[in-house]
């Protein structure tokens, strides 16, 4: 399991004084306004190497975080920024409630059903109603989506590294 927790994406500088505008990767923006210190990766191309930032002010602005970091003063050091993902520590992360998870955690689970090893999870995405697993199917090496749904799923074992679905027959053939 990742020491680090994906939290947001640079999208622009804001204003001249070095702020950023970040496109939060949660169902709760409000939740940067606790954090103290971020990790960017080093590069565009990777996150391999992460560079720690103290965090000087925070604003939420509909569905955007407006950041300031103690070292990026300037609109050209805030534009350098442009494109990159951010983390935190997995301990400085809020509490997931039950049946919560960060979709980190879920990419590259095995996926069972029927004590059958169908594949393994390649993405989430939130297609709006709800979250749908994106999987590589073993027999056929094909990607398809399954509901992450209660309902659907048996059983999520990160720490094992496998989540079990309640399938109907035939969805993955």
């Amino acid at each position: 399991m990742n020491e680090k927790i994906k939290v947001g994406f640079i999208r622009k500088a804001h204003g001249l004084k070095g702020e950023v505008k970040i496109l939060p990767l949660t169902d709760n923006p409000k939740r940067f306004k606790k954090i103290k210190k971020l990790f960017l990766e080093k590069s565009k191309d990777t996150n391999d190497s992460l560079v720690e930032y103290d965090v000087e002010s925070v604003r939420v602005a509909s569905d955007e975080v407006i950041l300031k970091f103690k070292d990026v003063c300037d609109k050209d050091v805030a534009d350098s920024l442009k494109g990159i993902f951010i983390y935190i520590n997995r301990e400085d992360a809020i509490a997931l409630d039950e049946w919560e998870f960060y979709t980190q955690d879920l990419i590259g689970l095995s996926v069972y059903y029927n004590k059958e090893n169908l594949g393994n999870v390649t993405d989430v995405l939130n297609t709006g109603a709800n979250d749908n697993l994106e999987i590589l199917v073993n027999k056929t090496s094909k990607h398809i989506y399954y509901p992450f749904v209660r309902t659907f799923i048996e059983e999520v074992n990160i720490e094992a590294g496998y989540l079990a679905v309640n399938q109907y027959e035939g969805f993955f053939d």
